[in-house]
């Protein structure tokens, strides 16, 4: 990747790029499946959350407490009066209690992207959740700024951008999510590096990964300083 215009900030995603997140909901999942398993199959059920987060979206945004919600109507829609509640309730709080565990490599690639560029977080969720795991993670002292943002679109960006005070050409984000994380940032003249996450939530899956001369993918975030020192040799 060469750069048209050297980079000032980069962006680093939270969930999945800096700390594992998408594990803890795939298992909490199978739990929901067994416990509505009287009622539908695994498939089934997984079909029904998928539609049901998809739809409220826009009410509930993202995060676990959205996330329990859309159990919970599931639930309902798929086991009637008979569904269990409380056992849902459970499994939302643990996924907001849970410990926090930093993948491999990330805070050394952070330390090193500091100390030769902005970095700021860009994150995206529950407000009191996201702080929870920024500061269990103890990478706060990493970042410039801190943006824990409801929504990643092209709008949240631009808005970041401005009161960063850096244009989109030079400012980079990484992330594991084709579509929060690189589509609205090569939208709006980014550039952008992709980190595939072992596991991705179903709405964070693009159809067609975007091809596109400002982005790359690279396999760990301890790729990236090297990518921004090779542009500036």
């Amino acid at each position: 990747m060469r750069f048209a215009e050297p980079v000032e900030v980069v962006g680093v995603d939270g969930d999945d790029t800096l700390w594992r997140c998408q594990d803890a909901f795939d298992d909490a999942e199978v739990e929901v499946a067994r416990l509505l398993a009287p009622y539908a199959g695994p498939e089934q059920v997984a079909r029904a959350l998928a539609r049901t987060e998809r739809t409220n979206l826009s009410t509930y945004g993202f995060g676990v407490k959205s996330w329990t919600l859309n159990v919970l109507q599931t639930a309902q829609e798929l086991a009637g009066p008979d569904a269990p509640v409380v056992p849902f309730l459970e499994l939302g709080r643990s996924l907001l209690t849970g410990p926090v565990e930093v993948l491999p490599g990330a805070e050394e690639a952070v330390l090193a992207l500091g100390r030769t560029h902005r970095v700021v977080l860009v994150t995206k969720g529950d407000l009191v959740d996201q702080r929870r795991k920024l500061a269990a993670s103890g990478l706060a002292g990493c970042f410039s700024h801190v943006e824990i943002v409801p929504d990643k679109g092209p709008a949240t960006y631009a808005e970041l951008l401005r009161f960063l005070g850096v244009p989109p050409e030079r400012f980079l984000m990484v992330g594991n999510s084709e579509v929060s994380d690189v589509h609205p940032v090569l939208e709006l003249g980014g550039w952008a590096v992709h980190v595939p996450y072992r596991t991705t939530w179903v709405l964070e899956r693009a159809e067609t990964p975007v091809v596109h001369e400002r982005r790359v993918t690279v396999a760990s975030l301890s790729e990236v300083p090297a990518l921004l020192r090779a542009d500036s040799a």
